[in-house]
């Protein structure tokens, strides 16, 4: 109960931030195209800076195998996923943009700040592995998928900086390299602006997009709710039927962190997708705005249930 309230206070903040960006453009005090600087900011400086940071921990017994169980649960959440994707996709005839929205979270953007102010700086280890595998999956089958293409481009893949930022941290990780000290304040304070300039984009986006007609749109509401509803519960049935949270001592806490992955909106890189090669970008924009509201209710009431689940 006292994670689900600390999680509904970030909520909170996170509203108020994207209400903040939402004010900068209805006022005239910027123009919400203005948006794609803080979203290269965000991807190419500030994220690799938390990414690295979190790896900045001491190198145990306990840490490896906690890190081995959240790549396992990503891996095989992302599975089911596929699965997922695949039935619904044929089923109700969802178009790329739909199929990639519920499929890839925005835990790259939401994950890493909320595990840092809820759980601690101990934690954010944890969250790289859902994000690595879901970058992966992102610049291979979501690329596929939008554009139409076969192949993948390794090219791309490990040329993102997410992924280098990634394999750079888990090397200093491994090697035992301990950075100095002014330069882990520096990767701490840079990559602690991840969440506000993720929402004041979002806030951003909001007021360039017609809300009547995003709000009013029921297909949009059926992306949102399998994206933050089943998503979440498909990862916490298969953390119960497996009893994966009795694995380790700490094991209950590092599947929360990927659990909590499974509940924040659409990613914003399927948008950035849908940009690059000429989808319906203002209708992915659409389901992430109403999906972003909505999970400020969704993911308190989600870790509620999942602490209620696994005890």
């Amino acid at each position: 109960m006292e994670i689900a309230l600390l999680i509904f206070q970030q909520m909170l903040k996170y509203f108020f931030m994207l209400v903040m960006g939402y004010m900068l453009v209805r006022t005239k005090r910027v123009r919400g195209e203005e948006s794609r600087v803080l979203t290269m900011v965000s991807v190419y400086l500030v994220s690799p800076c938390a990414i690295i940071n979190a790896f900045q921990i001491a190198y145990t017994r306990e840490t490896i195998q906690g890190l081995l169980l959240a790549f396992a649960a990503a891996i095989a959440i992302h599975v089911v996923y596929l699965g997922l994707i695949g039935l619904l996709g044929r089923l109700w005839k969802f178009s790329a943009i739909e199929r990639a929205s519920v499929m890839y979270s925005n835990a790259g953007n939401m994950i890493i700040p909320v595990v840092l102010s809820v759980l601690g700086p101990e934690w954010v280890l944890y969250s790289s592995a859902f994000i690595s595998v879901q970058i992966t999956l992102q610049w291979t089958h979501a690329r596929g998928m939008i554009s139409h293409e076969k192949g993948v481009d390794l090219k791309k893949l490990f040329t993102n900086v997410n992924i280098i930022s990634i394999l750079v941290g888990l090397a200093l990780f491994l090697l035992g390299v301990r950075l100095p000290a002014v330069m882990t304040d520096t990767l701490k304070t840079v990559g602690g602006l991840m969440a506000p300039l993720g929402m004041f984009v979002m806030g951003m986006l909001m007021a360039g997009n017609s809300l009547k007609k995003s709000f009013s749109n029921l297909q949009i509401y059926k992306i949102a709710l399998l994206r933050l509803c089943l998503c979440p519960l498909l990862m916490l049935g298969l953390i119960r039927l497996t009893e994966a949270y009795k694995l380790l001592p700490d094991a209950a806490t590092v599947l929360y962190i990927s659990f909590l992955a499974c509940t924040t909106p659409p990613s914003v890189t399927t948008t950035q997708l849908a940009v690059l090669y000429h989808e319906d970008a203002g209708y992915s924009s659409a389901i992430n705005i109403v999906s972003t509201i909505l999970c400020l209710a969704t993911i308190p009431l989600m870790t509620m249930l999942y602490w209620h689940v696994v005890g």
